[in-house]
């Protein structure tokens, strides 16, 4: 992982240049980050990962569509706030209490914390 510098014309690229290009840019948290992709995987996917491929597909979509609304995205920044607050001190306990995890991953953003309290919702349900 590289950070970027991009001149004003490319401001804030994203994705590849091209189909076969391995080096992918991102802008996260207002940075932009180049990432290189080493060793793709190319086979069929596995029978064990589409539940949970589709379960965050169903979780980015649900997340659009609470964001757009004003009062669903209020609920999901005040709950994000309380996060923030005990993922300070333990990121596993914030999890466990607000994301339904015990995994001690702090989410930077308020768009990675929805996405992640709803597709363990998600993946539940398909079960």
């Amino acid at each position: 992982m590289a950070h970027v510098e991009p001149a004003i014309p490319f401001d804030h690229f994203t994705g590849k240049l091209s189909k076969n290009e391995r080096i992918v840019m991102r802008t996260r948290n207002g940075r932009t980050f180049a990432y290189a992709y080493r060793n793709p995987y190319q086979g069929p996917i596995s029978e064990n990962r589409k539940p949970v491929i589709s379960a965050f597909s169903q979780a980015v979509s649900q997340c659009k569509s609470e964001m757009s609304d004003p009062e669903r995205l209020a609920f999901w920044q005040d709950r994000y706030d309380q996060y923030n607050k005990l993922a300070r001190r333990n990121p596993a306990r914030a999890n466990a209490r607000f994301v339904g995890t015990n995994t001690d991953k702090y989410y930077s953003t308020l768009r990675g914390f929805i996405i992640a309290s709803l597709s363990l919702r998600f993946r539940t349900a398909n079960q």
